[in-house]
């Protein structure tokens, strides 16, 4: 069934975008940023890509749906890269790149080195789709060198926490969640997402609409100490069932669906779990506030780059 659905996808992309490539230069500029171009051939692939790692059929109305989220999506990648070149940042973190790339490669039950050409015979350009993964984990180490002096977490606020626990023997819940983040403002744009949602499920949306790294395993992010959550988070999840989703939550200038996968109860509080359980709230204290510098840093560099539409 899969090596039928490849070739489906395949002769699909045929219909809908070699043929009239042909006719056109493959390598037209449709976008400049700053110093950065995008071309319609880069759209046409991260479009593609997209579809194509989640499940979804390739036919004009899935192209129309997803252009201008996918066009998006190239901005903010060469916004990125104009400040890692500013910044002169040159490191890699080669380990998440290969760790993401298993990830993938495993989804398709095919080992790492035949990715390139699993992705060229479905007619992707796996070049292109590596080096903005990679561009992707070069902005967030850059972002935690510029940021990572600025946070600050009451150490102390944290021990209290923990040490309340031990003394109401609370029970302590975890959850078991999968997101979608979103850069969508507008109103329809978010109800198209829900929609979908609603129409196949919760990892498809994910795979399709979601810009964060946990897109590839559908959105999922795993287990979370209720302890680590937010007020507003935890509220919203508290009154969920497994199976179902929270209404959209607004953070910075993104939007977010957590999906419960599955909650469970922890009430042993040995020195190791009461470890673990300050660790995460201290992981999440953290990766909130560099998620925060992350996108007001991304959106002072927008406003102060020219985005020419050809």
């Amino acid at each position: 069934m899969k090596r039928i659905k490849f070739i489906i996808f395949k002769i699909c992309i045929i219909i809908f975008f070699v043929t009239p490539l042909k006719a056109s230069n493959n390598f037209k500029i449709i976008t400049k940023v700053g110093n950065e171009i995008i071309t319609s051939y880069e759209l046409e692939n991260k479009i593609k890509i997209t579809l194509f790692l989640a499940g979804e059929e390739l036919n004009q109305s899935n192209i129309t749906e997803i252009k201008n989220l996918s066009l998006k999506a190239l901005i903010n990648n060469r916004l990125k890269k104009e400040e890692i070149k500013r910044y002169k940042y040159k490191k890699i973190n080669n380990q998440r790149v290969s760790n993401y790339l298993e990830s993938l490669a495993k989804k398709f039950n095919l080992p790492v080195k035949d990715l390139d050409n699993f992705f060229k015979i479905n007619g992707l350009e796996f070049n292109l789709f590596l080096e903005e993964i990679k561009t992707e984990f070069q902005w967030q180490s850059l972002i935690y060198q510029i940021y990572a002096k600025k946070i600050n977490l009451d150490e102390k606020e944290i021990a209290n926490e923990l040490n309340k626990i031990i003394l109401e023997q609370k029970l302590i819940i975890e959850y078991n969640l999968s997101e979608i983040e979103t850069k969508f403002l507008k109103e329809n744009e978010l109800k198209e997402v829900i929609d979908y949602i609603n129409n196949f499920n919760f990892k498809k949306a994910a795979q399709k609409y979601s810009i964060s790294t946990s897109a590839i395993d559908g959105g999922n992010i795993g287990w979370i100490n209720s302890e680590s959550l937010s007020k507003n988070i935890l509220g919203l999840l508290k009154d969920l069932d497994i199976g179902e989703y929270t209404k959209p939550i607004k953070r910075d200038d993104s939007f977010f669906i957590f999906y419960l996968n599955n909650k469970r109860k922890i009430s042993n509080f040995d020195k190791d779990n009461l470890e673990k359980l300050k660790k995460s709230i201290i992981d999440k204290k953290t990766n909130d506030l560099l998620t925060m510098y992350s996108n007001n840093h991304l959106s002072i560099k927008r406003n102060k780059t020219l985005i020419d539409y050809q």
